[in-house]
């Protein structure tokens, strides 16, 4: 570890930084309250806010009547909140199904998004065409470009996001890639790319519907599947950035062999969309009745949704092999939760559209759980959104360039 010295330029950037990230959770809020949550003097704050009004970031206003926080002698207080149009950030999730892109004020409102399917060119045609849909959905949205932060990115699997290189992921010509630099030169704006799961964490983080507590996991279910881990507002990522990656647990010392890790009875290859695929277009190819032949009479071209199709229809083959699946989601999430004991676990899956798989999943997991009850654990289904992903990107270029900066 290399000890860091202060000056006084470092600590008036991390003043600006911490007051920023109050505004931004707790806004609107007061000049006296930031000062009190971040033990600062009321003239730090002060000059910090005058600075970010004169940039036109933030704004200050009287709260109404109601609001009798801090209330003195009769004056209303003054509050202070984000311009949420003063800045925009792009952010892109490229996954096994699509390419999700999405242009996001500071709040987290769309102003525009697109989505295109799988390329299966090489490296430079495939980065050439997202740059290209970048620079289309920039112009298109009407937002002037210097009010763009800049581009964040998920990516599924082995992200080192401080060099901006992807180690590992499902488009093998990616690996090893510099995707930060080679994106950032083409659009000639600042990119970051992160792990898929932990983009979607920050944005829930970001733009949940509610204050998220400071620990909280992030069960992501799909093509893949990770948990990422915030600790006392942290991302946990490790010393080599694989931290989260629950799918490569292994559940079963006998199972088949993962075609991405390598290892015997992982969960991703016992439990994901990929694995439930998987042994859906087998079982018709060996002949077991299924309705899936009905649903999708090509079954190369099988999907989730007509996988879930036959499970609400209570197809006998697809109820066995969901069951199968969530059992082992369960008895991970129960395991993770006995590690970690996050108050709350955020699960984002599309198999949990259907009923009984959240409620199995629910109980499995309570059933493995050791020393909690149902009040000290909360856990916690969001709606299935094909951008959650490309939101998750732009909430990581927000927190690094503009929270952060």
């Amino acid at each position: 570890m290399t000890a860091r010295g202060t000056n006084l330029p470092r600590v008036k950037k991390q003043n600006e930084a911490l007051i920023k990230e109050i505004i931004y959770k707790y806004g609107p809020i007061s000049r006296s309250k930031i000062a009190e949550m971040l033990s600062l003097t009321p003239p730090t704050i002060t000059t910090n806010v005058s600075s970010l009004i004169e940039r036109g970031l933030v704004y200050e206003f009287a709260a109404e009547d109601s609001d009798v926080e801090e209330r003195s002698l009769g004056r209303k207080p003054i509050k202070i909140n984000f311009i949420q149009d003063a800045r925009y950030a792009v952010g892109v999730e490229m996954n096994p199904y699509q390419t999700a892109i999405c242009m996001l004020d500071l709040r987290g409102n769309e102003k525009i998004s697109m989505k295109y399917p799988p390329m299966n060119g090489g490296y430079v045609e495939e980065m050439d065409t997202l740059a290209r849909n970048i620079d289309k959905l920039i112009s298109e949205s009407g937002v002037d470009p210097e009010k763009i932060l800049g581009v964040g990115m998920g990516l599924p699997g082995f992200v080192e996001s401080k060099v901006g290189i992807l180690r590992e992921s499902f488009k093998a010509e990616w690996n090893n890639k510099n995707i930060a630099r080679d994106l950032s030169r083409r659009l000639d704006i600042p990119v970051l790319i992160e792990n898929n799961a932990r983009a979607r964490a920050i944005g829930e983080e970001m733009f949940g519907k509610t204050l998220r507590p400071d620990s909280f996991a992030y069960y992501l279910i799909s093509y893949g599947i990770a948990c990422p881990l915030f600790v006392k507002n942290r991302m946990i990522t490790g010393e080599n950035a694989s931290a989260g990656e629950a799918g490569h647990m292994v559940v079963d010392i006998n199972g088949p062999k993962c075609e991405t890790c390598g290892h015997n009875g992982c969960l991703e290859e016992m439990a994901s969309e990929r694995a439930i695929l998987k042994k859906c277009k087998a079982a018709v190819n060996d002949g077991v009745a299924t309705m899936l032949t009905e649903l999708c009479p090509d079954i190369g071209e099988l999907t989730m949704k007509d996988v879930l199709m036959a499970e609400e229809c209570n197809d006998a083959y697809v109820v066995k092999v969901m069951e199968e699946a969530v059992m082992y989601l369960g008895v991970t999430l129960a395991n993770i939760i006995n590690l970690i004991s996050p108050p709350l676990v955020i699960v984002d899956g599309y198999i949990m559209k259907v009923k009984r798989n959240r409620r199995q999943l629910l109980e499995e997991t309570k059933k493995h759980i050791f020393g909690l009850n149902d009040q000290e654990i909360e856990i916690e289904f969001i709606d299935f959104n094909p951008l959650t992903g490309a939101r998750g990107g732009a909430a990581l270029a927000i927190k690094q360039f503009f929270i952060k900066e």
